[in-house]
């Protein structure tokens, strides 16, 4: 089937002031109970079904917009130009980039269409947007995001930085500075200490202890194993790491070492096969998911690497998507989407392979 179309970290002293508290909104998350629910699951009757369609997350539409689906294209250029009056009073996502989530029921948003991370509180009903205003400086391009070490860490990928900030959006320090060039992706190895940060424009991942020390780089520009063209979002699980080559077409699959061990796809135009993959997840069962942006697909694969299914096309109805960058599975088995064009995250959840 086709597809269609020095080393040590510096500190935030020079930033006048302490960060302000943001504002909260009121939010309803998507949920099996609350009607949002579609009863779209992959694959389609009478295959037993694997993932179920939980719903979108935009934001105040959540609460006060009753068909918060409509022209989602429409939507962001309205929120990128101000044309349409009644959206300018909802506060939503625009461009968001990478989703992580928390153990607090928190879910982190990393939006440089509005220069903002927006935190949904799932527990609470409600949700707040660090920017500018609340962390007294700019986030001019946020893009990779993670929680670890009681701390939400974030990528700003024009300013070539690496933020530290508290659960409660407060800046404890920042690194990369003079190191790295275009940071995206960052993911967390909790047993070891490390954190790793794909360095898009370098062509390379650039391993830092959690006090911004630089300690080790895996890789180099190219397309042979263990180089990369492009590197975009990553994640470390199970001892391996996962790295989104992107302009290469593939993922590249690493020991704690940064010793390579395999890739999982290949450049071709059949569902399986990338272009510009981005995101890069994995679930409980070991089962890797791929963001498979320029034809729109949310691809799995087992821990081989073979392909199991797909989810997508594009378009803005439940399990399609625009461009879609960041994926996360939280520890529910929870599949989130960063449908950037469709400016919103798609919720999955996966049923699991009984």
């Amino acid at each position: 089937m086709l597809l269609f179309a020095g080393l040590a970290g510096f500190s935030l002293s020079t930033v006048p002031g302490c960060a302000t508290v943001s504002s909260q909104h009121p939010f309803k998350m998507p949920g099996i109970d609350d009607g949002s629910r579609s009863a779209r699951v992959w694959p389609a009757p009478p295959a037993v079904p694997r993932y179920a369609f939980i719903g979108h997350i935009y934001g105040e539409s959540n609460v006060r917009d009753k068909d918060p689906n409509r022209g989602a294209m429409a939507r962001f250029w309205a929120a990128v130009v101000g044309l349409d009056a009644k959206k300018q009073s909802f506060l939503d996502i625009v461009r968001p980039q990478q989703v992580a989530t928390d153990s607090h029921g928190k879910i982190y948003v990393t939006d440089p269409g509005l220069q903002s991370i927006f935190v949904f509180d799932e527990i609470l009903q409600e949700f707040a947007v660090w920017n500018e205003r609340s962390l007294n400086f700019s986030l001019p391009s946020p893009i990779g995001i993670t929680h670890a070490e009681d701390s939400v860490w974030v990528t700003d990928s024009e300013l070539a930085l690496v933020y530290r900030l508290t659960s409660n959006g407060e800046v404890m320090t920042s690194f990369g500075q003079g190191i790295l060039k275009r940071p995206t992706g960052i993911s967390f190895d909790r047993d070891g200490g490390r954190i790793f940060v794909s360095d898009t424009d370098a062509g390379d991942i650039k391993l830092f202890n959690i006090h911004g020390e630089l300690i080790d780089n895996w890789g180099s520009a190219g397309s042979g194993p263990g180089q990369f063209n492009r590197p975009t979002y990553l994640i470390y699980r199970q001892n391996r790491l996962y790295v989104a080559d992107s302009l290469n077409a593939r993922i590249q699959i690493f020991d704690e070492q940064g010793n390579f061990i395999r890739l999982v796809g290949e450049r071709g135009l059949y569902v399986g096969n990338f272009s510009r993959p981005k995101g890069i997840a994995l679930d409980s069962d070991g089962n890797v998911y791929v963001s498979e942006s320029y034809y729109d697909h949310l691809l799995i694969y087992n821990r081989q690497g073979k392909l199991l299914m797909s989810i997508g096309g594009s378009g803005p109805d439940a399990g399609q998507f625009s461009q879609p960058t960041g994926l996360w599975v939280d520890d529910r088995d929870r599949v989130y989407v960063s449908d950037m064009l469709n400016s919103r995250i798609s919720m999955f959840q996966y049923l699991g392979s009984n």
